[in-house]
């Protein structure tokens, strides 16, 4: 919201209102504060809250909490700057605009209208006074939940990667302990949407019954440090100049930087890039790097063969992808024995989404490859199950839609990952047999609390193995919110149809497979 308050300022200023930041996190640096001023170009000052004595005294429980003083210096409005952003997601544009219609109605002598609202952001981690601390051996940052933390959120938490502050030492945490116990109690990190039971998918970020139980009482304690020279050491990414895939075989890389605006919504963009392979290659590792992580919202990577046409029409659902990053994921590795191929002479084009965050950047996205020996035992491919057609009416809290895939053939199946916009509330797939309708369906997987902003490719920990035949079919069933009751909802008053933009929708259930057997029946339309 940083450009938003710079204009709001130099708007204002002129009429004697004085705006004023206030950081009341003990744990920034100044050095940190003036990188922040100098980079939004803030032109008003930032003063320094240490103990939080100012905020406590304003009633501001989170950092983006904005504060409105009469000439009497009495709270006037207390709440967010606009309605456009939430904890779950954010609006195409704001609706209301809290903070300029409070200042308008307080210059004009009048009774604020909305005088306080809800200011989503990190909670502020005001000073603990000295109080119970751990007894007897109970949790510490250095004995417990440090290594905790950094099992389960160091992936995403650290210098580099989108995730907006490091969890990396005792020192990061310190004034972060108000943010890590509301994510923890309303079940928002780490993010994880998918049922099953541990041990279901790789890569699993949840925390368990007893991590959840040790995190909860280090907080409880007051966060004790414990013993400095006993604290876990930072892990270190398991990288190769940064690549957590190793050395790859191959890197390629866009043309020319991508522009990203500071502000507005920004068409999809494709971007090719030629492989040059002069062979058929066998792909084992993936990994796809944004250059400006916390403005690229998800890529998709296709590819195009030597002599066909590219573009938007490399990225029909049902097409799959050839690799893809998105929040939650950017790496791939196959399994032993299997592989995606790669044709000599191709192309790749890159589908970007990129989601401006308030200061104006560039973006330069490369790819990484690692490739087999040999041809691989099982080629692995990435197919899309969609409806043909898409109409959500307006007003409905849970509207399904469900679309069929064919399975001709024993498959499979390594990862799911469905894809939905705004409105999407719940994903399922499962297998079915027309042929015998007695029959119930075989869940595959399910995820009952879609989450847009994450998107998570679930990889099982073992495959799962499908009989084909004939009448057998892969559902998939999605569930759409187009309410009034769903806050980041474009427009409950809208019939929704399929469209790029996330106040359109879309419903794609991606799986990665591998064939097991020969077709077991004939199906139109699928080899």
């Amino acid at each position: 919201q940083a450009p938003r308050l710079r204009a709001l300022a130099e708007e204002w200023a002129p009429q004697g209102v004085v705006f004023l930041g206030v950081c009341s996190d003990a744990d920034t640096p100044l050095e940190r504060l003036e990188v922040h001023a100098k980079k939004h170009a803030v032109p008003y000052p930032i003063l320094v809250d240490a103990r939080g004595l100012l905020a406590q005294r304003v009633g501001a429980k989170t950092t983006t909490t904005v504060v409105l003083l009469d000439r009497h210096r009495r709270v006037r409005y207390r709440g967010a700057l606009d309605d456009q952003y939430g904890v779950a997601g954010r609006k195409a544009e704001p609706t209301r605009l809290h903070l300029r219609e409070a200042l308008l109605e307080v210059l004009a002598a009048k009774a604020v209208s909305v005088a306080a609202t809800d200011a989503p952001g990190c909670p502020i981690s005001f000073p603990v006074p000295s109080g119970p601390r751990a007894k007897g051996g109970g949790p510490t940052w250095a004995a417990g939940a440090g290594a905790i933390l950094h099992r389960r959120c160091a992936g995403c938490h650290r210098e580099g990667e989108a995730a907006p502050f490091s969890l990396l030492t005792y020192e990061d945490v310190a004034g972060r302990t108000a943010v890590i116990r509301e994510v923890l109690e309303q079940g928002r990190m780490p993010p994880w949407t998918a049922e099953g039971p541990p041990g279901t998918f790789l890569d699993d970020r949840r925390l368990t019954a007893e991590e959840q139980a040790t995190v909860r009482a280090w907080l409880d304690a007051g966060a004790p440090e414990g013993d400095p020279a006993k604290a876990p050491v930072p892990p270190q990414p398991l990288t190769v100049d940064g690549w957590q895939i190793g050395a790859p075989d191959l890197v390629l890389s866009f043309p020319k930087a991508q522009p990203v605006p500071a502000e507005g919504v920004v068409p999809y963009r494709f971007i090719e890039v030629p492989t040059g392979l002069t062979e058929d290659r066998w792909v084992t590792a993936s990994e796809v790097r944004p250059g400006a992580a916390q403005v690229v919202h998800h890529v998709l990577v296709q590819v195009v063969p030597e002599g066909a046409k590219g573009r938007r029409g490399a990225f029909e659902p049902h097409l799959g992808f050839f690799a893809a990053m998105v929040p939650g994921g950017r790496v791939v590795k196959y399994p032993a024995g299997m592989a995606k191929k790669l044709p000599r002479g191709s192309r790749l084009y890159f589908q970007m989404h990129y989601t401006p965050n308030g200061v104006a950047t560039e973006d330069l996205t490369r790819i990484g490859l690692v490739f087999a020996k040999a041809p691989p035992e099982h080629e692995v491919k990435t197919v899309g199950i969609f409806p043909f057609g898409l109409e959500i009416p307006p007003g409905a809290a849970a509207h399904e839609v469900s679309a069929m895939l064919p399975v001709p053939f024993d498959a499979k199946v390594l990862a799911f990952m469905p894809h939905m916009h705004r409105r999407g509330k719940a994903a399922r797939y499962e297998v079915i047999n027309l042929r015998r309708k007695d029959q119930p369906p075989e869940v595959l997987f399910e995820e009952k609390k879609f989450d847009f902003n994450w998107q998570t490719p679930y990889r099982l920990a073992e495959p799962r193995l499908v009989r084909g035949g004939l009448g057998i079919m892969l559902r998939l069933v999605g569930t759409f919110d187009n309410s009034y009751g769903n806050p980041y909802n474009p427009d409950p008053e809208r019939t929704v149809g399929w469209g790029d933009q996330t106040w359109d929708e879309m419903l794609i259930g991606y799986l990665d497979y591998i064939q097991v057997g020969p077709p077991t029946g004939y199906t139109p339309g699928i080899k």
